[in-house]
């Protein structure tokens, strides 16, 4: 005699979607898509969906080819609010060959053989860059610019052609004529330059002899530095005794006060005078 109070065991559910439903949404063309966002084995087709970027199976190939429902997140990831990709049940066009497929899937995987070198190469050692302190740039000269507008000229085609125009002038592309014009203004330039040249070169052969005018003089001092130092030493001794006694004091005052002190009012009158006549 069977339970009535028991539950009836459910029927285990179709995993595949049957439903009629197509997306309005233009269908998606396999071909389009990357060969590494697709999955063309049969029974397991897949593709990345281009809406939420999740891989999605790919119900009715004998059919109406679709994606599935899903949500945008995948079915392993737990979300309390789950939303439905706008994709879903978006149609499919299937219009590349499974063996296509996996040929170029196979073509583009690289193994590990061919990842690896045969042979460790020693990294080339590179030299240091100077400081932009330690720069010198080279003088710009008339003669270097014609060297490279004459190198262009062999290159450029249209440089080359020698096509003058109405006024009978040359007609360069705008890197012939940009050097051209700078050799111009550099040999219009250059007499003026060659004039600065000359003087610069001038004060550095006048400051040079200087220095080393100066340099043999200090040099000079130095050799008799001795000689005079004794020399002064010598003149600073005082002779032992008393000094001579015909020797007279330096007067300290005046003579005659009476005198000096009239002077002294005259003089002053006199520069009172000459004061007031400016």
């Amino acid at each position: 005699m069977t339970d009535k109070t028991a539950q009836p065991a459910a029927k285990k559910r179709r995993r595949k979607t049957r439903t009629k439903n197509v997306s309005p949404l233009p269908a998606i063309i396999v071909s389009q898509l990357k060969f590494n966002e697709l999955d063309l084995t049969p029974g397991k087709e897949h593709l990345v969906c281009p809406e939420c970027r999740t891989w999605t199976p790919v119900t009715g190939t004998r059919g109406t080819t679709k994606l599935v429902p899903h949500h945008t997140t995948p079915y392993h990831h737990s979300t309390t609010s789950p939303r439905r990709c706008s994709s879903s049940n978006r149609a499919v066009v299937l219009d590349v060959e499974v063996g296509a497929w996996r040929t170029q899937l196979v073509e583009a995987a690289p193994t590990v053989a061919s990842r690896r070198a045969t042979k460790v190469l020693p990294k080339p050692k590179t030299s240091t860059a100077s400081a932009p302190s330690q720069l010198r740039p080279a003088p710009l000269s008339a003669e270097s610019v014609r060297v490279v507008f004459a190198r262009h000229r062999q290159a450029c085609a249209a440089c080359g052609a020698e096509v003058t125009g109405r006024d009978r002038q040359l007609q360069l592309c705008p890197d012939g004529e940009r050097l051209a014009v700078t050799y111009l203004r550099l040999l219009r330039q250059e007499p003026r330059r060659k004039a600065q040249r000359d003087f610069f070169a001038r004060e550095r052969r006048r400051f040079d002899r200087q220095y080393a005018a100066r340099g043999k003089r200090a040099a000079e001092w130095a050799a008799v530095l001795p000689a005079v130092q004794a020399a002064d030493t010598r003149r600073a001794e005082v002779p032992a005794g008393e000094g001579p006694a015909e020797a007279r004091d330096v007067p300290t005052a005046p003579q005659g006060p009476a005198a000096f002190d009239t002077r002294q009012a005259e003089l002053g009158r006199e520069y009172a005078a000459r004061g007031s006549d400016r």
